[in-house]
């Protein structure tokens, strides 16, 4: 229950619960009952609403009614082709600087991912595989890398959302970032980069092809 809120505390609200998959794509936002279950005036609601479809995590129609909206081929591939080339230079940066700096917090990452994986976790999993990114992107030590990527903070994470959704084997996505995270370790910058470049592809191509087939992972 939010009592007394401001519009931008109920729209973090929504917005968690649009990142983290509680509402699937597709769903239908009710304003008098989320406002009765919020405890919020429809004005204040509203608003909140308003701020969330400027983000694009909701769409409001002419008939004013909202949905979280669902997603599409193309903007999959926008996404993971923009990750991939923004978490390839993070990781060659990263991995020159791991000497210096160390890499406590990304092992520490990946042995969330290593538990999650043995715990059959998928939620863990999908937050751990985004805290992975953020500790490679905060060591490479690139003020305007890390302002860029966490521009796509909601993109990042609805695209793990559905990727987890299909075909998610725990075990390989945690082998998958160890070994990026050891090519860091290593100060193996080359390796790095090309880890960093491509871990996305296959998960990205493959939601690409159920999309484009009219299949709606997570709805």
């Amino acid at each position: 229950m939010l009592v007394g809120t401001l519009p931008g505390q109920a729209a973090d609200l929504l917005r968690e619960r649009i990142l983290s998959g509680f509402y699937r794509p597709g769903t239908r936002i009710v304003e008098a009952d989320l406002a009765r279950e919020l405890d919020i005036s429809r004005n204040t609601l509203r608003s909140a609403l308003q701020t969330l479809s400027f983000e694009g995590l909701l769409v409001q129609n002419q008939f004013k009614s909202t949905h979280v909206p669902l997603p599409h081929a193309e903007d999959v591939f926008e996404t993971y082709t923009l990750r991939n080339a923004l978490e390839a230079m993070a990781c060659r940066l990263a991995a020159g600087r791991a000497a210096r700096f160390g890499t406590a917090e990304l092992d520490a990452v990946v042995e969330r991912m290593a538990a999650a994986a043995r715990a059959d976790d998928r939620e863990a999993m999908v937050r751990a595989d985004y805290a992975f990114h953020v500790a490679v992107v905060d060591l490479a030590g690139h003020a305007k890398l890390r302002e860029h990527y966490r521009l796509l903070h909601a993109q990042t994470r609805l695209y793990l959302n559905l990727t987890a959704s299909v075909d998610y084997e725990l075990t390989k996505i945690e082998q998958i970032h160890r070994a990026l995270a050891d090519a860091i370790r290593d100060g193996d910058a080359d390796r790095a980069e090309r880890l960093g470049g491509s871990h996305s592809t296959e998960d990205g191509e493959r939601l690409c092809r159920l999309l484009r087939a009219g299949t709606t992972p997570g709805k």
